[in-house]
């Protein structure tokens, strides 16, 4: 199995990519909300990107939205993780290249951070193209509960066990998967151990340990 973790702009790569050729996305892309205060946690460069105007985000999400569209077959899946003061804005820039939003998944942390309320979840927004397959595993609840990583690589990283369950409802062995903000690249370490290709993008380097496929390729 080929899998790929490329250095640079996703959507500069993308763009080169031919059409039709993924099965599945997942991604965790910047939400956009981060350090509005100009938090110093800002000058951290693994999380450039996160500080935008809601039209910026806007016209960021149609802009890879469109990019995924073209390059993903006709009955591909896509899984793009948000928050709760961007979700709606994920969905109404992606339906407006196309994508069908058909759940709002709830990733359940069981803890969480901040003041007043607590946030202890996250959203995935599931869309699907024109012609979607049916979910490999049946008809799964749309509240997904695993732990965070303890131990991250990434201040973002998704566990492991969670990008399992949502490749395995969406791809066989075989199949193509992209991830144009792959920050510590668990997708594509995921979906190696499953017998999955994948290419993963993002604008730094890889931690040493998701590197062990192939090289990483440096645009």
């Amino acid at each position: 199995m080929k899998n790929k973790f490329q250095i640079g702009d996703s959507l500069d790569i993308m763009r080169s990519l031919p059409d039709a050729e993924f099965d599945l996305v997942i991604t965790d892309p910047p939400y956009g909300t981060g350090g509005r205060d100009g938090a110093t946690h800002l000058k951290n460069r693994n999380i450039a990107g996160n500080r935008m105007s809601l039209d910026s985000y806007i016209w960021f999400v149609r802009t890879y939205g469109r990019e995924l569209y073209r390059i993903t077959k006709s009955n591909s899946h896509c899984y793009v993780f948000s928050d709760w003061r961007r979700y709606r804005t994920v969905q109404t820039a992606m339906e407006s290249v196309m994508w069908e939003m058909r759940s709002l998944i709830v990733w359940d942390k069981g803890n969480g951070m901040g003041e007043f309320w607590r946030s202890s979840h996250e959203f995935i927004c599931f869309f699907t193209k024109m012609y979607p397959r049916k979910l490999s595993h049946g008809g799964c609840y749309n509240v997904l509960k695993y732990a965070p990583v303890k131990k991250k690589r990434h201040p973002a990283e998704k566990p492991a066990q969670l990008i399992e369950y949502l490749i395995k409802a969406s791809t066989v062995e075989g199949e193509n998967i992209i991830d144009p903000f792959a920050g510590s690249g668990v997708v594509g370490e995921v979906a190696r151990a499953m017998q999955r290709k994948s290419l993963c993008i993002d604008i730094q380097d890889a931690p040493a340990e998701n590197q062990g496929a192939e090289p990483v390729q440096r645009l």
